[in-house]
């Protein structure tokens, strides 16, 4: 199976919160397992997931950070999930040890909280508000250049791991008479599907993967839906700091996005679009995302006229036939493809853009 003319379906319901998305999956899982003992009752708890559920729990099974940026840090390190996560663990650790009792005792009284129990809360959603606040704030190497036949390698390893946690999951969910396994089928062909792709170890069907994965829209679902495609060109020293991005959405016509980089941590982006795209939306979102990467760019907006509606969204991406990419190139990319589809989508289920 090959990720060629691959289509990730969008769920247009609102996305979830997608924090502890993956954890409380697995314990629902485990409770389904454990809890329910005929087939009649028996539904797996997978079967209800969101979109975004899915996308986040694809990641969390191939051993994959969060989000891309997380993605991107551990690969300049040269970490593991595992290696990455115990990291923040100790990161916890070091942070609890530094906030004394006495300081947790004077910043509780200061909100009114007297028990011990209201100190431990406001400890850990402290704690929990600055892990959040760091791992948004990684500092990513603008020379890190991200080598895409070293994730093409990462993808087929951690994809066999993947594969034998479905494949014991399934067999535990049908001990226990749980009949409908269809969704871990599919998610066990998304990953054969990765593995497949990167396995050619060509630097479009790998990046391909890699932005599959770290879209919220995963293709599980028949529906109307979203289709990615990335072109190469011929290898030039000029093409090499340029992608091209061409976006149909279903209700602005087609956005094209052209990203040059200037230095190793600066991207000029200039926006084609109509006058209707919402584009004071995009350009917010886009900048409450780069401020977290140390990132320098300029954006740029120009009007076109729109051509006719697609009825299914659809982004193009060209590049040059390098099997490297700069990680700022690769998030800005992500950024703007994301965002213009969810703004797509939102004005598809009725939900105006706006500025908060």
């Amino acid at each position: 199976m090959k990720f060629t003319n691959t289509q990730m379906f969008v769920n247009r319901q609102p996305a979830p919160n997608p924090q502890s998305v993956a954890e409380t999956f697995s314990q629902n899982i485990q409770q389904n397992i454990t809890a329910q003992t005929t087939s009649n009752t028996a539904n797996l708890q997978m079967n209800t997931l969101q979109s975004m559920d899915r996308a986040i729990y694809a990641k969390e099974v191939m051993q994959l950070p969060k989000n891309l940026n997380e993605f991107i840090f551990m690969i300049q390190k040269g970490l593991t999930q595992a290696q990455f996560n115990q990291m923040f663990s100790q990161h916890i650790a070091a942070q609890k040890n530094a906030l004394s009792q006495m300081q947790a005792q004077i910043l509780a009284q200061l909100q009114g909280l007297t028990t011990p129990n209201q100190i431990q809360t406001l400890i850990q959603t402290q704690l929990a508000s600055q892990l959040q606040s760091t791992i948004k704030n990684l500092t990513l190497s603008p020379n890190g250049m991200i080598d895409l036949s070293q994730i093409a390698q990462l993808i087929q390893a951690n994809g066999k791991e993947a594969l034998t946690k479905l494949i014991t999951a399934m067999t535990a969910a049908s001990k226990q008479g749980i009949n409908d396994l269809s969704q871990i089928k599919e998610m066990a062909r998304l990953v054969n599907a990765s593995m497949a792709a990167a396995a050619q170890n060509e630097p479009a069907q790998t990046l391909k993967v890699l932005m599959l994965l770290y879209l919220p829209w995963l293709p599980l679902e028949e529906g109307v839906g979203f289709d990615l495609d990335i072109e190469t060109s011929d290898d030039s020293e000029e093409s090499d700091s340029i992608l091209t991005i061409t976006i149909s959405t279903v209700n602005y016509g087609v956005v094209t996005a052209t990203l040059v980089l200037e230095t190793s941590n600066s991207v000029h982006v200039s926006i084609e679009c109509s006058k209707e795209f919402p584009k004071d939306e995009l350009l917010m979102r886009i900048q409450g995302e780069e401020k977290h990467y140390s990132m320098n760019s300029v954006i740029t907006f120009s009007d076109k006229e729109a051509k006719s509606e697609e009825q299914v969204a659809k982004a193009k991406i060209n590049m040059s036939q390098t099997t490297e990419i700069n990680p700022f190139m690769l998030l800005m990319a992500h950024t703007v493809i994301r965002h213009t589809i969810e703004i797509d989508n939102n004005k598809s289920i009725g939900v105006t853009s706006h500025i908060d």
